[in-house]
């Protein structure tokens, strides 16, 4: 008999589990396993009832399902813990993974090492905070040697989900349950000798992190005071959120927390992948005017050349009577443009000024569209910006860790990494792309501020003490302020733990610095009107997502914190001359 080619596999022992499992996880996996072409089996009575077994966690006995009879009909069996619901959109988990290897994820890596230690760091703290046995392992390497294992392993495999072959792992899996003993939930169970045991057979290929994400540690990443209060009046906002980022969202037992995200799974967000594939520019392009015909004209010809199929314009209203004449001109000068594709206009007739203005108009905008271009009537790109844009988009549409694609450069990180870009923490605007997942971290009035202020935020944040004073100010300023609208972004890919993929050759040039600007009246030699330089075609792609700290370094000194250094030394030259 043929074998069929996969099954989704879960176990959920005893009326309480199962009936649970039934009402609220199986209708979201039934939809995943129709969509992809996998059958769904849920075990119900334990596969072994021995003294021994009856005296340890159901857990373990996910090693015993390659034996059972129903395997063999199976190419590829991927097991799923019964706390682990599929996101709307989530794709096949096993295309990519080879019948020799099992697929897994890396829990250490979810979703980067730099961003684990941090969450793990946090959730730590808040045990400790709450009287919370555990066991206490910073590293891989202590997770498995605290259990008694050989050291030398850099990964732990997170054995809530995955990807197996019956013809090659049953024996390993079997072995393992057989040799080791139930230490209790401090200790998960089987997860570190099965951890242990598959990297030690050098068998695992690692797996895409969304596909097995703890919603504990997207909480301590992206919404820290949710692990503090259950049941928070936000929470069914912030794991919708989660379910539209992930592929598999695991609550670890936090039950009361997956019954709500079963109830707003429906509601969350497909992705519409627009069929454009034959224009030059597949992503929607957003322009941003105001009282500039000049610059807007240049910028609608450069616009035009590249050949999108969709354009959206928001435009703000005159600020005077003065200002209407140029309002209007900036407008007709959209208007008239043979543009030879869609045109969206959402144009304000009173003046809403510049943060209320891209607030709004990126609310609008992506209310609209997926993805988009983002270019402000002063940011003129060079006509390879757009290729570069719309193959980063593309490749980062469902990666939570990439928030931003930026054309600027200031000259950091030029001759960093192995790729055509880099990935920084400062999501730069002159120029930009994102996606409407992503604009959702916006914080418009930067609320979180004064908790973030006085809890040491900062400090993890930043090793740089002139750094931490720099934006502590900052933030609190434009808080206080309520001025601008980048603040609100930059703060909320920081909370985010997002990343922005940098081009290292400067494709966008800011031409609006003068008496007309908003936030630019004053030229500054180092970064208006700077020229551009074409991207590198086709673009080479970075081996990793990681933050380039070299290159960050040199954009905190040259834009943020390095200023107010210099600046502070300056004036202490002139009290110093001053004195003499």
């Amino acid at each position: 008999m043929a074998k069929r080619r996969r099954a989704i596999v879960t176990l959920a022992v005893g009326p309480g589990f199962s009936e649970r499992w039934h009402s609220i996880a199986e209708p979201h996996w039934r939809r995943y396993c129709d969509r992809h072409g996998y059958d769904l089996i849920c075990l119900e009575e334990p596969l072994d009832t021995s003294e021994r077994a009856r005296g340890r966690s159901p857990a373990w006995q996910k090693c015993l399902i390659l034996g059972q009879p129903f395997a063999e009909e199976y190419e590829q069996i991927v097991w799923v813990d019964t706390d682990i619901l599929p996101a709307p959109r989530a794709p096949s988990i096993a295309d990519r993974v080879p019948l020799e290897l099992v697929g897994a994820v890396d829990e250490y890596s979810v979703p980067n090492r730099e961003l684990h230690t941090r969450t793990l760091a946090k959730l730590y703290r808040h045990w400790d905070d709450a009287g919370i046995a555990y066991v206490r392992n910073p590293t891989p390497s202590e997770y498995h040697t605290l259990f008694g294992l050989p050291a030398g392993l850099d990964s732990v495999v997170q054995t809530g989900v995955m990807v197996l072959s019956p013809a090659h792992h049953r024996a390993i899996l079997e072995d393992t349950y057989a040799r080791y003993d139930d230490r209790g939930a401090g200790w998960n169970y089987e997860m570190r000798p099965l951890s242990y045991e598959l990297q030690h057979a050098g068998i695992v290929q690692w797996i895409d992190p969304r596909f097995n994400y703890i919603w504990g540690h997207y909480q301590a990443l992206h919404h820290p005071f949710l692990i503090a209060h259950p049941g928070h009046p936000r929470l069914a906002e912030h794991v919708a959120e989660a379910l539209a980022e992930v592929h598999f969202l695991h609550f670890t037992g936090s039950l009361e927390d997956m019954d709500v995200a079963a109830r707003v799974l429906p509601r969350a967000r497909p992705h519409v992948r627009p069929a454009r594939e034959s224009r030059a520019v597949r992503a929607p392009v957003a322009l941003f005017v105001h009282a500039r015909p000049e610059h807007t004209r240049r910028l609608v010809e450069l616009v035009r050349a590249a050949n999108p199929a969709q354009v959206l314009v928001v435009a703000d209203g005159p600020r005077n009577d003065a200002e209407a004449a140029r309002c209007a001109e900036t407008r007709k000068a959209i208007a008239d443009a043979d543009w030879g594709c869609e045109l969206r206009m959402e144009v304000s007739d009173e003046n809403l000024g510049l943060k209320r203005r891209v607030e709004s108009g990126l609310d609008w905008v992506f209310d609209q569209v997926d993805e988009a271009i983002v270019l402000e009537d002063d940011c003129h790109p060079h006509p390879t910006f757009f290729a570069f844009c719309d193959e980063l988009l593309d490749r980062y549409r469902d990666d939570p860790r990439v928030l931003t694609v930026s054309g600027s450069n200031f000259g950091q990180g030029t001759d960093a990494g192995d790729g055509s870009y880099f990935f920084s923490r400062y999501p730069l605007i002159w120029g930009w792309a994102t996606w409407a997942r992503a604009w959702r971290h916006y914080s418009p009035e930067l609320a979180e501020w004064p908790e973030l202020e006085s809890s040491g935020w900062l400090e993890e944040l930043f090793h740089d003490p002139q750094a931490v004073q720099y934006w502590r100010y900052t933030l609190g300023q434009r808080r206080q302020l309520a001025d601008t609208w980048d603040s609100g972004w930059l703060l909320g890919s920081w909370l985010a733990g997002g990343l922005t993929a940098v081009s290292k050759e400067n494709l966008v040039s800011n031409v609006g610095f003068g008496a007309e600007a908003t936030n630019t009246k004053d030229i500054h030699p180092l970064f208006a009107n700077l020229p551009t330089t074409p991207a590198e075609l086709p673009v080479r792609h970075p081996s990793s997502v990681e933050r380039d700290a070299e290159a960050d370094a040199f954009l905190e000194d040259i834009l943020f914190s390095g200023n107010l250094g210099r600046l502070f030394e300056q004036i202490r030259r002139f009290q110093s001359g001053a004195a003499r």
